[in-house]
């Protein structure tokens, strides 16, 4: 299907992408693992000349996979996820709902509506890692114009909230790589993509400018480790160096072994680095040095430094590591082979 306009989103998982379509839903040519709708709260009812009709129409009855959904947060969001589709024409894998309250003008609420369903949103996205963590294909997501139809509310107040929420979902999230906002109706679907055009513009600008702030500094990893994962460590330095991504790592980068050096020389380090690359086994995990270059690293966090664990045995964290490391986005590198599993960690490093 051929996009009013396309943007790519780099983030630290690869190359993402968002776009905009003037197109009708039942005229799909690329499959999509999750369809996004918005429906009144507890009403799916297919009203001719509605999405949810249109749904009806081609197997996929929503009212029926209200019923007994896969992820259900109705009643602290509004948002559920259906089961997989077992028949259908069209190329959709899962209906993805948020649903809204009735929006009345008379009581001038429009912006305690708007508030209500960017809420909902920014939780829908939320529900979809969820998904993804228990196994469901999140990859390409649509996204239809919400709130548009019958629900009555202008394209104006939430154009550019759903865009910030969406750009930010596809630089956070490791499973949703791409979204297609999708509208038949041309005035909103070309408002869209006039918004998204302003929007990453505004976006290109400020990560230049956050980029001349920064020095305008390269990829540059820490790697922190126990010494008897020595070989592991070389083995992956030399891994992610051959692929152009400098590398600092003690004691290869350490001219003097005095204590006093060498300690000055592990917090120049990590303050000067972009990413802190944590191989963590039950080597690591009983290691002080390892805990405390984690800590310098977290300190370092506000100027926009990156965690990545690296795990390469099953140990369960003590509460000190799940303290620093619960929140950081994990690499997984346990199921043999390790060689291969370094290799697709130094890749997700050169393609970021």
């Amino acid at each position: 299907m051929n996009a009013l306009t396309s943007k790519n989103i780099g983030s630290m998982y690869g190359e993402k992408s968002i776009s905009v379509h003037c197109q009708d839903i039942c005229d799909l040519t690329q499959p999509l693992d999750i369809m996004t709708i918005s429906a009144f709260y507890g009403n799916y009812e297919p009203t001719p000349n509605t999405l949810l009709h249109a749904l009806d129409s081609h197997g996929i009855p929503v009212e029926k996979l209200a019923g007994s959904p896969a992820i259900d947060l109705r009643r602290t969001n509004r948002i559920w996820l259906s089961e997989e589709i077992d028949h259908s024409d069209l190329l959709i894998s899962r209906i993805g709902c948020i649903e809204m309250s009735p929006y009345r003008r008379d009581r001038g609420l429009w912006r305690e509506h708007e508030t209500d369903i960017l809420s909902s949103i920014k939780a829908y996205f939320h529900m979809l890692r969820i998904a993804a963590l228990s196994g469901m294909k999140t990859e390409t997501v649509g996204l239809p114009i919400l709130g548009g139809g019958s629900q009555q509310i202008d394209t104006g107040l939430i154009t550019i909230p759903t865009l910030n929420e969406c750009i930010q979902t596809l630089k956070s999230s490791e499973s949703i790589r791409e979204i297609r906002i999708i509208s038949r109706n041309q005035r909103q679907a070309f408002q869209f993509a006039m918004t998204l055009e302003n929007s990453y513009s505004a976006l290109q600008e400020a990560g230049d400018r956050e980029q001349r702030k920064s020095g305008a500094r390269d990829k540059y990893v820490f790697i922190s480790y126990s010494t008897k994962d020595r070989n592991i460590a070389d083995n992956l330095c030399a891994k992610l160096e051959s692929r152009g991504i400098r590398v600092w790592y003690a004691p290869r980068n350490i001219s003097s072994v005095s204590g006093r050096d060498y300690a000055s020389s592990i917090v120049n380090a990590i303050t000067e680095c972009t990413h802190f690359v944590v191989i963590i086994s039950r080597n690591s995990l009983q290691s002080e040095h390892v805990l405390n270059e984690i800590d310098l690293a977290f300190q370092e966090i506000r100027r926009n430094m990156h965690i990545v664990p690296l795990r390469i045995d099953e140990e369960e964290m003590g509460e000190a590591f799940r303290y620093y490391l619960s929140r950081q986005h994990w690499m997984d590198a346990h199921v043999p082979p390790l060689e291969k599993r370094l290799e697709e960690f130094a890749d997700s490093f050169s393609t970021q």
